[in-house]
């Protein structure tokens, strides 16, 4: 069965309706005529599996299930797949004996032509390369030349990347090294970091397991470090002694001697995702006497620049306690040359991608201090610190104002409001509360009316009438006019901002270019000649993607990091027919944003809002289908929800 037969077996799982031929061809790049065989294809093989009517085609999710479950799912699926399996076997065959790959067995085994191998071969040599190992090559025989702690580190980095989607379980793992007890690791690892008092984060527990996992296989394959280290690492007393308590119980139970250097190596691997923390005892005043106070200083550094550049006012002891404490981490894995995972990493760019950007603005402010490339992974964890922050402090700002209406009676009134408050305390903001209809019109205007009594004259726009004693009916129609407020008001601000930002001359469908950078010159171009941004615009959005890259998948929003463009203005381009090569994607949606700094309030709601918009397929495909600016911009607002 065909690749593409597979991935639409596993999209229509996940949407678990009816999907149009459109949307799957537009899914998968193909035409509606190749949908309708490989729909015929899938059903050859499993009878009735997709049905079709009018709607579009629908599966038996239970017996597709069943099918991917029986199918040989270590076969690669894409390019990426096939290309990281090659560099697996490569370096599993580098600890037998012989050390040779050969490339017709690993076409044999993934069903591929060995010309199609060979083709795969200079992104292989090129990842390599990357991780300071070379390839050496005798017809088909493949081996590879390197120290061994580069070999772990990119075995490591590759198999992370398919571990990434099972983030909560070993099984993955079990699966690559299933002679080990990966149950029993973990407890090792758990006790006796808990004896040491040291704190682990679950996130980076399976990244930790899997580094260790790989040094024990290799020490047992023969692969351990030899000779001594020229250069000595600094550790105290009692990270050696977590590690070397570890090494002993790893040796007792899985039968592998750790040698000294293989135990510093250990060290290194735990203190590049451990903590030393009592929570209890820390506070702003002794942080530093743990981080140092260069930590401390540049943590103060950071909280400026987001303070200044982006308003964000983070005055908060936890947060400067907990993000200290990463970023002490963190610089400890770069000085060491360790690289941790991210499993949440896409989650975050594509949920939560304003706040992305606020952490890779942050990235490169350490860049700057430190002179360390900080990766996507990295600048996902700062996100979460950053977004943690932001969300607590976020909560008045969204909240509905509101009147109520409810006629003196005792002290009910005062219950009534207390109850409402207590519901939504998070949501609306009471205003006012009056006790008679002829007060309607002479009170401050605010987003909504909750009345206990019925209003059969000039009733404003958006009234809730409810019971006295606020019942779950009554609870229910002020939640649904609460979203409605707040649906209203965003597609108010957001068209606002689209109308004042946008530009007919930057709207553009359906271009032929060889790749990215072709693209952004085309649009910077145009961008320069209307008078939005100087000519240095071009490399200084290629420094941002150099960062992390602005492709979300099938959209791109490119932009710089410098808040300096003439004009705040927008580019759209609509490539559906001809998807843009994009650091690997396949982009349809370019939004290449110029960003004055004055403007930079709305430049961060545009962003925000229309990244998450357009990340739905279905929403990506009825923009792709507009025809001209007006048309994209009334598009997005009435696609808001």
């Amino acid at each position: 069965m065909k690749s593409n037969c597979v991935k639409i077996i596993k999209m229509m799982i996940e949407t678990d309706e009816w999907v149009t031929a459109n949307n799957l061809s537009y899914r998968l790049n193909v035409s509606k005529r190749s949908i309708k065989n490989y729909i015929s294809e899938i059903n050859d093989n499993i009878k009735d599996l997709i049905i079709s009517s009018r709607k579009g085609y629908y599966i038996d999710s239970l017996k597709a299930k069943e099918f991917l479950d029986n199918m040989n799912i270590k076969i690669p699926q894409t390019p990426k797949d096939r290309i990281n399996y090659i560099i697996t076997r490569i370096i599993i065959n580098d600890a037998n004996k012989d050390k040779k790959t050969d490339l017709y067995e690993i076409a044999d085994e993934i069903f591929v032509s060995y010309e199609t191998i060979k083709k795969d071969m200079s992104k292989v040599r090129k990842k390599f390369k990357e991780f300071d190992l070379f390839i050496l090559s005798a017809n088909s025989f493949i081996s590879i030349e390197g120290d061994e702690l580069d070999k772990r580190k990119l075995l490591s980095s590759i198999l992370y990347e398919e571990f990434s989607d099972n983030v909560n379980s070993l099984d993955i793992i079990n699966r690559k090294f299933p002679n080990y007890d990966l149950n029993l690791l973990q407890n090792i690892i758990k006790n006796e970091c808990k004896k040491f008092d040291y704190f682990i984060n679950e996130y980076a527990l399976l990244k930790l397991v899997l580094d260790i996992i790989i040094s024990m296989d290799r020490i047992k394959k023969d692969k351990a470090f030899k000779g001594f280290r020229e250069e000595k690492r600094r550790f105290g007393i009692r990270e050696q002694k977590l590690a070397q308590s570890i090494a002993d119980k790893i040796e007792k139970n899985f039968d592998i001697h750790y040698n000294s250097i293989e135990v510093e190596e250990l060290t290194i691997i735990l203190l590049s995702h451990l903590l030393k923390v009592d929570f209890k005892t820390l506070n702003r005043d002794n942080i530093s006497d743990i981080v140092g106070e260069d930590c401390t200083k540049l943590v103060e550094s950071i909280i400026d620049l987001l303070q200044k550049t982006y308003f964000i006012d983070i005055d908060d002891d936890d947060f400067f306690i907990k993000f200290t404490l990463h970023i002490k981490n963190l610089l400890l894995r770069l000085e060491n040359g360790y690289k941790t995972k991210n499993p949440l990493l896409n989650h975050i760019k594509t949920t939560c991608p304003l706040i992305f950007e606020f952490a890779v603005q942050v990235a490169d402010k350490l860049r700057e201090i430190t002179k360390y490339d900080i990766g996507e992974d990295e600048i996902a964890y700062i996100a979460f610190h950053i977004g943690g922050n932001l969300e607590s402090k976020k909560a008045n700002k969204k909240r509905v104002s509101c009147t109520v209406l409810f006629p003196q009676y005792y002290d009910f009134s005062n219950i009534m409001i207390e109850k409402l408050k207590k519901i939504f305390e998070d949501e609306l903001e009471i205003k006012k509360v009056i006790t008679s209809i002829d007060e309607v019109d002479k009170i401050e205007k605010s987003d909504l009316l909750i009345s206990t009594v019925p209003i059969f004259e000039n009733i404003p726009k958006n009234t809730v009438i409810i019971t006295p004693f606020i019942n779950y009916k009554d609870i229910d129609m002020i939640k649904e006019k609460i979203e409605k407020i707040k649906i209203n008001k965003k597609k108010i601000r957001l068209k606002r901002h689209l109308v004042k930002i946008s530009n007919p001359k930057f709207f553009y469908r359906n271009l032929e270019f060889k790749n990215d950078k072709e693209a952004l010159r085309f649009m910077t171009k145009i961008m320069e000649e209307e008078g939005y941004i100087e000519k240095s615009y071009y490399n200084e959005i290629l420094e941002r993607e150099n960062r992390a890259s602005t492709a979300f998948g099938h959209i791109a929003v490119p932009h710089s990091m410098k808040m300096n463009a003439k004009k705040t203005g927008i580019f759209i381009l609509l490539n559906e027919k001809y998807p843009i090569n994009w650091n690997g994607q396949l982009v349809k949606i370019v939004l290449l944003f110029a960003i004055n700094e004055y403007e930079r309030e709305i430049f961060y709601d545009v962003y925000d809002n229309l990244i998450v918009l357009l990340l739905e397929e279905e929403n990506a495909y009825k923009l792709t289908e507009c025809v001209t600016y007006k048309q994209f911009i009334k598009e997005i607002i009435r696609l808001i929800k």
